[in-house]
């Protein structure tokens, strides 16, 4: 058996690397298309004609395109009109966040995890358009790739095999000479939208995480003995100034092994304080978490403020989600009681949990009894669902989302179908992001 996975592994390694090296060359780099006015006018909430008024007000050079020399908008042009107009809004506010709904300096980020244990529920499908969407919307996104395989990396145009560890999501997560967040994140060729790539590294994290745990945990209580002992010195009579300044630094570097150690302990806090080192530059985390609930989906969930659920109304699905939610009670149980013991109450925030129902066939009798069902039993089950499309399929097999694909490549009726319902999800989840800042 042994012998016969070696040599299937061969043959299909080498068949998949000489197709990817023929359809997507390694030093390939993604575009995105430019949007008719149309299109560009509708993300912006404005019409065709002030549009075009604005951008020449700008003197921007706005592409024409065919016989009618229709304009085409870059997302980054747009960008530049969308601040263009919030700037001209002047002191009305609202206005101004309608052009620009970027997040003010007295609203919290907000980090969406995308989380299930069963693969095939559409996690990636969800997170990738869910950053275009909102990035088309004028929002600074941040996706963190954290599965391994690296799909939604691959969606984006990044060969993770390709990604030095250096650069991939693991640097900035590793126990060994740990890399700021912010000096992993790459740029896309999507406007707004940054990417922390995911990579065959992170399943070493996966490994590294319990091991660390565990020896932090054997050696917290030595240090603490330690930190009690100085405090006992200190308050010694007669205690020499010399001896005095030695016990505090002593004092200053056993807090500080205490800090490392408990961070490693914590082995589920990782990521949110990597996410500290990024807060200023965007309004919206979403995190792609891998189809387990491993060590790098507990920390996904435990950073996020707030966790969407992907469902596929199958009833084995159903089965499968059931032992999602009982393992994922007892992990947060878990997180909740070592928090609180560790670092106190205050350090443990409200989180809230959505379920999105996705590749929906919305005229199978079976999967909208499911659907009914699921409704029925379970609370925050989103309005919209996300429709199962031939258009979304098939433009996943040329590493496009559809957001990024030309309508004139599918069927006109099936294309509208699956962007409206994909619109209907996307603006849902923005609608709650827009709550938890206080906005009507």
């Amino acid at each position: 058996m042994l012998a016969q996975m070696k040599a299937d592994h061969k043959a299909l390694s080498s068949t998949l690397a000489a197709l990817a090296q023929s359809q997507f060359p390694p030093k390939a780099e993604k575009s995105l298309r430019k949007f008719p006015a149309s299109e560009a006018a509708g993300y912006l909430g404005i019409t065709a004609r002030y549009l075009a008024l604005s951008a020449d007000e700008l003197g921007l050079e706005i592409e024409k395109i065919g016989r009618g020399e229709r304009r085409h908008y870059s997302l980054q042009q747009m960008n530049q009109i969308r601040r263009f107009l919030a700037q001209k809004a002047g002191d009305d506010a609202a206005k101004a966040r309608n052009y620009d709904p970027q997040r003010n300096s007295d609203e919290d980020i907000q980090i969406i995890a995308c989380s299930n244990f069963k693969g095939g529920s559409a996690k990636t499908c969800t997170s990738v358009h869910l950053g275009q969407y909102l990035a088309l919307q004028g929002y600074r996104v941040l996706l963190v790739d954290l599965d391994p395989q690296g799909s939604a990396s691959s969606m984006l145009g990044v060969v993770p095999e390709l990604v030095p560890e250096e650069d991939s999501l693991f640097a900035a997560i590793r126990y060994a000479d740990q890399r700021p967040l912010r000096e992993v994140v790459q740029k896309t060729y999507f406007d707004n939208l940054d990417l922390a790539v995911g990579s065959p590294f992170l399943t070493e994290w996966e490994f590294f995480a319990p091991h660390y745990a565990t020896i932090s945990g054997q050696e917290e209580p030595g240090i603490r003995t330690q930190i009690a002992d100085l405090e006992e010195q200190k308050k010694k009579k007669g205690i020499a100034n010399t001896r005095l300044r030695e016990i505090e630094e002593e004092l200053a570097r056993a807090h500080a092994r205490l800090s490392e150690c408990l961070q490693r302990k914590l082995y589920f806090t990782r990521l949110q304080l990597a996410f500290e080192d990024v807060e200023a530059d965007y309004d919206v985390i979403i995190c792609d978490t891998p189809p387990s609930l491993g060590y790098l989906s507990n920390a996904a969930s435990f950073a996020a403020d707030h966790l969407l659920v992907t469902i596929h109304p199958q009833w084995i699905d159903c089965e499968s989600m059931a032992q999602y939610l009982a393992t994922s009670i007892a992990h947060n149980e878990f997180f909740e009681a070592t928090v609180a013991k560790q670092l106190g109450p205050e350090y443990l925030v409200p989180k809230s949990l959505q379920y999105l129902i996705t590749r929906h066939d919305n005229t199978s009798r079976p999967e909208t009894d499911v659907v009914t069902m699921l409704r029925s039993q379970l609370q925050n089950v989103m309005t919209n669902t996300m429709l199962r499309s031939s258009a979304i399929a098939e433009a996943g097999n040329v590493q496009q989302t559809l957001y990024e694909a030309e309508r004139s490549n599918f069927n006109g009726k099936t294309y509208d179908r699956a962007l409206d319902s994909l619109n209907k999800v996307n603006g849902e989840i923005e609608a709650l992001l827009k709550t938890y800042w206080g906005r009507g």
